[in-house]
């Protein structure tokens, strides 16, 4: 079993990960550039999947708010998604450049978003760490 602290070392790598990668997108060209977004979106829809698998296999119910958040956030993503699929094909400077704004609300948006589930992480496995302390201590 993969421990709470293995897994937020695995977030972290996640998250440096992706810093470098947006670093590196910097130097790129458009098309690079959109090639770069397209693999992204694919990793993440990839590991959406995966997560819901492993859930299924654990059989773990996820919290009711949790739940609500994720789906709520997936529907933000698809609308956000769609909208910007919509926009690639506008070719006006000012749509251009309200459109790059738009998207980097959302980049922020996803930020923000990814720090509360980091938080929320390091509250449910310290949670799970007492809970199991306490769980050893009835024990003896």
């Amino acid at each position: 079993m993969t421990t709470s602290s293995d897994r937020i070392a695995e977030l972290t790598d996640k998250a440096k990960h992706a810093q470098q990668q947006v670093q590196g997108a910097l130097a790129q060209d458009q098309q690079q550039l959109s090639a770069a977004v397209d693999q992204a979106m694919q990793e993440a829809a990839r590991r959406a999947e995966q997560l819901q698998r492993e859930a299924a296999q654990r059989g773990a119910a996820a919290s009711a708010s949790m739940e609500e958040a994720r789906n709520k956030w997936q529907e933000h993503v698809a609308s956000v998604k769609s909208g910007i699929q919509d926009r690639k094909a506008e070719r006006d400077a000012n749509r251009a450049e309200r459109n790059a704004e738009d998207a980097e609300f959302y980049a922020v948006d996803a930020i923000d978003f990814a720090v509360a589930a980091i938080q929320e992480a390091e509250s449910a496995s310290l949670d799970a760490l007492l809970a199991r302390a306490e769980a050893d201590a009835l024990a003896r």
